[in-house]
């Protein structure tokens, strides 16, 4: 893949006395930066529709110890191009109080939040694996200023769910609730893809926080999107890494104004459903209901359920939600693992489906709020590359290939399963 370098626009900023910004974080700045240290930040922005508003108050402190130390700011913002703004520190004179730096920094802090502020997607789409490569390359393209005995402090701060939608790293194209982050870190490394890290420090706060048309993330999707970044910033060498949850959102960006990003299909395991109004959030905004073969197994290779009266319990919610819904249609999608040709694993998947819709009519639901559909491995959006480098078969990713998936008949998930027919 060809990649464009954008030229990173160098703001300097000037000492001026600045009003408070509202919304911004609060008047007290701590001065926790050394002397003897010069911090360099860059900053991911995910000021886009599908992520909250960022919390600037989270970065304040950050960029306080920037400007205190004389260091860098790089600000990014994550899109389907993401653009940087680089602010070089200016140096002080040394004769300065301590006072004196603190009142400057507290100066540029605001300017520089301001400047944060304003700072919004212009592309379409996510593409965070190219926003943590700008921000890593800036970072590593600083030079110390200060003696030899200042130490250099390098930090990474992403703002954003890192769900990225284009590029090399697209969760469109990833299940969440099944993707491996060891074999996505694999691949990247194959593309040479993974962020240059080393001697940084990264901080992501509200990974996997949704806004928009995004459907929020069940819990076992949010640890799996972490579990892929720890691994790729891992694999960058990073210095340390921590993940900031539970944290309060702010508001949301006015998706009119503000370029699209495609929302990423939720699946959620069955195991996690325990009433039909868990059945109902699953299927909320196309989100996808997940039956493996712990809940609903078939016998190997045919269409022929393992356990009718296992397979039948695990669907009870469903019927009861049904039931409860009589207008209700719901799309059973049958899929399989990459393994006996796409022509066979398309069949066999659809009477799978069928197999499962024959299930629900005999708990009552009419046929004729029930449509099988048979994907095989073919649809993106529910298949998580099972191959081996050697051709064979990944059986732990393989098994969660082979499923049946329930989602509302009338949701464009299930316009996208239809069409592949």
């Amino acid at each position: 893949m060809k990649k464009k370098v954008k030229r990173l626009s160098v703001v300097a900023l000037a000492v001026v006395t600045l009003a408070v910004l509202t919304g911004c974080g609060t008047e007290k700045v701590s001065a926790s930066a050394s002397k003897n240290q010069e911090v360099h930040v860059a900053v991911v922005l995910g000021a886009h529709v599908n992520s909250p508003c960022v919390n600037l108050k989270l970065i304040q402190d950050v960029i306080y110890q920037a400007c205190y130390s004389q260091g860098s700011v790089t600000l990014v913002v994550d899109d389907g191009e993401p653009y940087c703004t680089a602010i070089n520190i200016p140096s002080q004179e040394k004769h300065l109080s301590k006072s004196k730096y603190d009142q400057i920094a507290k100066k540029q802090t605001k300017k520089i939040l301001k400047l944060a502020s304003s700072m919004k997607s212009r592309t379409a789409q996510v593409d965070s694996i190219k926003s943590v490569q700008r921000a890593a390359r800036a970072l590593n393209s600083v030079e110390q200023k200060g003696k030899g005995d200042t130490e250099l402090v390098r930090k990474l701060i992403i703002c954003d769910n890192l769900l990225s939608t284009t590029g090399v790293l697209s969760f469109v194209d990833y299940n969440l609730n099944t993707a491996d982050a060891e074999d996505v870190t694999t691949q990247l490394k194959e593309l040479d893809e993974i962020p240059q890290l080393d001697g940084i420090s990264v901080t992501a706060y509200n990974v996997g926080d949704t806004a928009g048309q995004q459907k929020a993330l069940p819990e076992t999707s949010r640890k799996n999107l972490k579990a892929v970044w720890n691994s790729i910033f891992e694999a960058g060498n990073a210095k340390k890494v921590q993940f900031k949850d539970n944290l309060p959102l702010s508001s949301t960006y006015d998706k009119d104004s503000m370029p699209t990003v495609s929302p990423i299909t939720v699946v959620q395991s069955s195991m996690e459903i325990h009433d039909t109004e868990d059945v109902n959030e699953a299927f909320a905004d196309g989100g996808v209901l997940n039956f493996d073969e712990t809940s609903i197994a078939f016998h190997e290779g045919t269409a022929e359920l393992a356990d009718e009266e296992s397979a039948s319990k695990a669907l009870q919610y469903v019927t009861e939600y049904m039931n409860q819904y009589p207008d209700f249609k719901l799309v059973v999608c049958g899929t399989t693992a990459c393994w006996g040709g796409e022509d066979y694993c398309k069949k066999l998947s659809l009477e799978r489906a069928d197999t499962v819709c024959e299930l629900l009519e005999k708990e009552g639901i009419d046929r004729s709020r029930i449509k099988n559909a048979g994907v095989g491995y073919s649809f993106a959006d529910f298949y998580t590359y099972d191959q081996k480098p050697d051709g064979e078969l990944d059986e732990t990713i393989a098994k969660t290939n082979r499923s049946v998936k329930l989602v509302d008949w009338d949701s464009d998930t299930a316009n996208k399963i239809l069409k592949l027919e």
